[in-house]
């Protein structure tokens, strides 16, 4: 029988994908790959791989950080949600008939946020990671992405390196800051896509999209914020200013969102660049925290890149405290919000809490 094929076109350097040996004139194949007498193939995730990828994800991670495998990230789920939004962009690695990773991605319209990656520590180094970053990074391009940006380990030279490899560079750090749950402060003017009627969703979800152009022309969150309501894995606060969205922000948490146990994960915040947007800021952070308070959750994570000097300056002035560092990583290298770069603004990936790679 001939080997199953996964084609895939690609825009590469031809010197850097030659370096990978997957090289073809016009395409980047794919293909069932020999190392030690097994091989590796690339292929989407299905549904039904969805526990197990998690669960190669959760030991992965904890090989890294040397923590027990089996107890580790039992509270939360990376894999899951982002399936769930989008599955053509969810891919799988097998060697023969047994999955030993996988990557993932999100379309945000124009802004594509890679990952997570991870692939099982009794199969690192031996290139596999190498072979499940092109097909998310394809599929993101197709859906319209122009810019791509994930989070990875700042101390980490062989993350970044082979990150590189595939026109990414890394730019700013970003600080994973959590503060503790300390307010039941109602926010006058904010509303809660969950409490929205149905019939009303969609006006809601295009005042969005037109404040999230405002950051970055193209920029759209509305496939989420649906998703992680009807998922089950977090709500989206806005704030009015009138007949207008001023701010937004969407909020993972529970055992379905990567957020873990007693915390609210702010995913991405932003606020109306015509506004006042100091005050705005505070607000929809009060908006936030009443809504972790309300769902019973005992503290805030945001991520904010030093990019947004800002932003990072109130969340320290405030209580927040930086837990970890990383870094992001842009393809191509230039600020993912280019058309407002002074926004009060947080676009932060769900595994800003930790880190997004753990690949060998």
């Amino acid at each position: 029988m001939r080997p199953k094929r996964h084609r895939l076109s690609t825009n590469l350097p031809e010197k850097t994908a030659k370096t990978f040996g997957l090289w073809a004139p016009s395409t980047l194949l794919v293909t069932l790959v020999e190392q030690a007498s097994q091989s590796i193939s690339i292929r989407p995730l299905d549904e039904g791989d969805l526990p197990e990828a998690g669960a190669i994800l959760r030991r992965a991670f904890a090989t890294h950080f040397g923590m027990p495998p089996d107890t580790f990230w039992m509270d939360r789920d990376f894999v899951t949600g982002r399936w769930v939004t989008n599955p053509s962009l969810a891919f799988g690695a097998w060697i023969e008939d047994r999955l030993v990773g996988s990557s993932l991605g999100t379309s945000w319209g124009s802004l594509g946020v890679f990952g997570p990656i991870s692939t099982h520590p009794d199969t690192w180094n031996r290139g596999i990671a190498r072979l499940l970053i092109p097909p998310v990074l394809e599929r993101l391009t197709e859906l319209g992405a122009r810019h791509l940006a994930f989070f990875t380990i700042a101390e980490s030279t062989k993350h970044i390196a082979l990150y590189q490899r595939f026109g990414f560079w890394p730019r700013f750090l970003t600080a994973i800051m959590t503060r503790p749950v300390d307010s039941n402060e109602t926010v006058g003017g904010s509303a809660r896509y969950s409490a929205i009627a149905d019939a009303d969703q969609a006006h809601w979800l295009d005042a969005c999209r037109t404040l999230t152009i405002e950051v970055r022309d193209g920029l759209d969150l509305t496939t989420e914020i649906r998703t992680a309501h009807t998922h089950g894995h977090g709500d989206s606060v806005f704030l009015t200013d009138g007949s207008r969205v001023q701010a937004v922000a969407l909020c993972e948490y529970g055992p379905k969102s990567p957020a873990g146990a007693g915390s609210c994960l702010i995913r991405f915040a932003a606020v109306h660049p015509g506004s006042d947007t100091e005050m705005p800021f505070v607000r929809l952070l009060t908006a936030c925290e009443r809504l972790a308070a309300d769902q019973g959750l005992k503290q805030v994570v945001a991520c904010v890149n030093a990019s947004r000097p800002k932003a990072y300056r109130h969340l320290l002035a405030t209580g927040f405290r930086a837990q970890r560092n990383g870094v992001t990583m842009h393809r191509p290298n230039e600020d993912a919000t280019v058309r407002r770069p002074r926004l009060f603004s947080m676009i932060c990936d769900s595994l800003m809490i930790l880190a997004s790679t753990t690949v060998r």
